[in-house]
């Protein structure tokens, strides 16, 4: 068994970033700490120059050509190879309402509709998937995707987040913490809404996150003035700014697993999100689920007033730190060999 792992040069190396850049690095990295038969394939340029260079390149020596973006794979010329691609999600063809930000204008519209539809359209077109969560399994099997032909493997909470968590400095500060980005789909102004009905002047929200996309809109909506946008967070400092946090809140509309929701439980965090979002069931499991930012608020005043059971605590805790990547590494490679098998 030879495997190909592809991807866009850089994009397996430890600062490559967030989001599907981590799992790119990780997946690599805990492949081949198990495996003699995985390789990284890197091609230059962008997800259109990916399509075109794939097509052309040679393959020939692999069992395995494994995609690991969102970007149409077009190098599938060879009969002996086996195609598999992961589908992090397929919000932009399930929920394109919460694609678009404030603002956006109708080249955005048509980018969506013409090039990332289509991308996350091709991803149906491999002969195998491999899915980050039950919810994206059941999405791509609703478009058609034959159910027999996907596996799922988790992803994983870096070891980091399992160091022991540190006492607050300052106790008399209760502080309710987002991590993310400033995008519609995250459904930031869900938290806001929340924070402006508190009138607790102990009660403080640090908002963490470049600013981009919604920023701007979301500052003007944001009347509690213990509101503190803190700007981009360091991955160098994110376990410290989570053990800056009493409560994390994380209330989007639709995500393909939610990577902040384990991490902030891993640290011990009690965790609200917005019940009606698209959340994977094995991720939301011990989460407070908010109907309505009244509710959220609601929520917030007991956990300050009352703390966070330390039983659930502590089950919240061992869950999130079981999601590892070494675990994401071993199911993929089983995956590949039930493949050839």
């Amino acid at each position: 068994m030879k495997v190909a792992l592809l991807g866009l040069k850089g994009d397996f190396t430890p600062d490559a970033g967030a989001g599907v850049k981590r799992y790119m690095f990780e997946l690599y990295t805990n492949l081949i700490k198990i495996s003699n038969n995985v390789e990284k394939v890197e091609f230059s340029g962008g997800g259109i120059s990916f399509a075109i260079k794939t097509f052309f390149a040679d393959f020939s020596k692999y069992d395995i050509l494994h995609n690991l973006m969102p970007i149409p794979f077009l190098g599938h010329k060879d009969s002996k190879n086996v195609v598999i691609t992961t589908a992090h999600d397929f919000q932009p063809i399930l929920y394109p309402q919460f694609t678009f930000d404030r603002g956006a204008t109708i080249k955005d519209k048509l980018w969506l509709r013409l090039i990332i539809y289509l991308w996350f359209k091709s991803t149906l077109s491999s002969d195998y998937l491999i899915c980050d969560s039950t919810q994206t399994k059941e999405e791509a099997i609703g478009l058609g995707f034959d159910k027999d032909k996907i596996f799922v493997a988790n992803l994983g909470v870096d070891k980091r987040f399992f160091k022991p968590t540190k006492l607050k400095n300052n106790k008399n500060r209760f502080t309710v913490g987002y991590l993310g980005a400033m995008r519609k789909r995250k459904n930031l102004e869900f938290g806001i809404e929340a924070a402006n009905l508190i009138n607790d002047r102990d009660i403080f929200f640090d908002i963490w996150g470049k600013k981009e996309y919604e920023y701007e809109y979301l500052r003007s909506v944001a009347n509690n003035k213990n509101i503190q946008f803190r700007g981009f967070a360091p991955e160098n400092k994110i376990v410290d700014i989570y053990d800056s946090f009493d409560v994390f809140i994380f209330p989007s509309y639709h995500e393909g697993f939610g990577l902040p929701i384990l991490e902030a439980q891993a640290r011990g965090l009690p965790v609200i999100i917005y019940k009606y979002g698209k959340i994977p069931k094995e991720v939301r499991r011990y989460c407070f689920e908010a109907e309505s930012p009244e509710h959220m608020a609601q929520i917030i005043e007991q956990l300050k007033e009352n703390g966070y059971n330390e039983k659930e605590r502590k089950k919240a805790m061992e869950y999130a730190r079981s999601f590892t990547w070494e675990r994401c590494g071993r199911e993929t490679l089983e995956a590949y060999q039930k493949v050839l098998r």
